[in-house]
């Protein structure tokens, strides 16, 4: 178990309200039993010793799937130290869940980014073997404040799209003394979670705080990347009419051929009733866009930087700013008109609901999960690498016999080979 034997994890920790416990152990649980992949394949493989005695730090979004893993991990034999990826969304209960199992954490949900900042510094203190992380939230920092501590980490293994262009501009600046998984350009993590993963909780998430109907709406979705996919997709699925703004002409192409509008901003927005901005970097909404949008539109992020949708901004130009309802802003912009922000511009999915499904996330944590154990068990080259190809196929064959799906296998006569050529 992590830490000092002198010393208990909940000494160790800095959480809102230990009580909160039993309420954090039945989502775990309930996140355990719809997990077959990494309570099966993904425990089974760890279950070698590997990692027994290394200090994992997990930076994810704490919630109910994020923990189960840090229980595996644990149950491996690792030290394990958990902190959330972003200041909004860490469930309080499920901190004090970890907690109660002897995981140290250093976490509270609605922190402000001061208090998460020392959070994250709190767990690069504990001088962390491998990190697996979301957004490089906790190896940029280090980085930064904890260079000596940096310097001796063994490993790395990134969720995001975010993390893994900050992870690539380390090593492009000869930064990155160490190997580190690009999890999030694994098959099984990003055209599973990013698409089908953030679409569905993305759209739940927005209904659920705003109580609206989406047929009929039209959507601004700012970015067609993965996310963007998903997006579109379950908005016409339910009825809604997405219209995409790119500024990369493949990924517009590719939504014109999936059948999407295409536009630029200052066509796209001013029909807008919800704007989901889903691009994986900064400001994708923001001053010079507040003019287009029209009274009553409605903002929400999708993607990992919580300045995609630059609330900042918007407060600043804003003559009043209050709480409507749960997890709605209202701001009056210029005196002019009304524009609501969702879960104060934070990942909506996961400040203002429950994260991706679990089934989805059972994949994307069997990934990062499998990463960090290669990490130990292989001898990698300082930089950004990506999981072979045969433990991707691995995860996915354990993901389908979880689901009584066999597959058939290539027989040689069915293979077209340059050898029959050459006899």
């Amino acid at each position: 178990m992590p830490g000092s034997a002198s010393s208990s994890a909940s000494e160790r920790s800095s959480i809102a309200d230990l009580s909160l416990a039993p309420i954090g152990q039945q989502a775990i649980d309930w996140a355990q039993q719809h997990s077959p992949v990494v309570d099966g394949f993904v425990r089974q493989q760890l279950s070698d010793g590997a990692l027994a005695g290394k200090r994992v730090a997990l930076v994810v979004h704490l919630e109910a799937k994020t923990a189960f893993l840090a229980t595996v991990l644990a149950d491996a034999g690792a030290e394990v130290v958990a902190a959330g990826s972003n200041p909004f969304s860490t469930r309080d209960e499920i901190a004090a869940a970890l907690v109660e199992r002897d995981i140290e954490v250093h976490s509270t949900r609605n922190s402000g980014y001061e208090a998460w900042e020392k959070d994250l510094l709190s767990v690069a203190d504990t001088g962390p073997d491998y990190i697996i992380d979301d957004g490089a939230e906790l190896t940029v920092r280090m980085a930064q404040h904890r260079p000596d501590l940096f310097a001796k980490l063994k490993g790395v293994t990134e969720q995001t799209t975010t993390g893994v262009a900050r992870l690539r501009s380390l090593e492009a600046a000869d930064r990155l003394p160490f190997a580190a998984l690009a999890a999030n350009d694994a098959q099984c993590k990003h055209l599973f979670d990013n698409r089908y993963g953030t679409g569905q909780s993305t759209v739940q998430a927005i209904l659920n705080l705003t109580n609206m109907l989406l047929p009929g709406k039209q959507v601004a979705i700012i970015g067609y990347g993965w996310v963007g996919r998903g997006l579109a997709t379950y908005i016409r699925a339910m009825a809604g009419r997405p219209i995409i703004v790119e500024v990369n002409p493949v990924k517009a192409l590719e939504a014109y051929m999936d059948g999407h509008e295409v536009a630029k901003t200052e066509e796209a927005l001013p029909a807008a009733d919800f704007v989901i901005t889903a691009t994986g970097g900064l400001r994708a909404i923001t001053s010079r866009h507040f003019p287009l949008l029209k009274d009553g539109a409605i903002l929400a992020n999708a993607g990992h930087h919580d300045l995609e949708v630059d609330v900042e901004s918007l407060d600043r130009e804003s003559t009043s700013h209050r709480v409507v309802r749960e997890g709605i802003e209202k701001y009056r912009w210029d005196d002019e008109k009304d524009l609501f922000v969702l879960a104060n511009g934070a990942l909506v999915n996961i400040a203002g609901g429950l994260g991706h499904p679990i089934e989805i996330m059972d994949l994307s944590f069997a990934v990062q999960g499998l990463g960090c154990h290669r990490l130990a068990t292989h001898d990698y080259e300082p930089g950004v690498h990506v999981i072979p190809e045969e433990l991707d196929h691995a995860i996915a064959a354990a993901k389908l016999a979880a689901n009584g799906i066999e597959l058939d296998a290539m027989n040689p006569d069915q293979q077209d080979t340059v050898d029959r050529w050459l006899d």
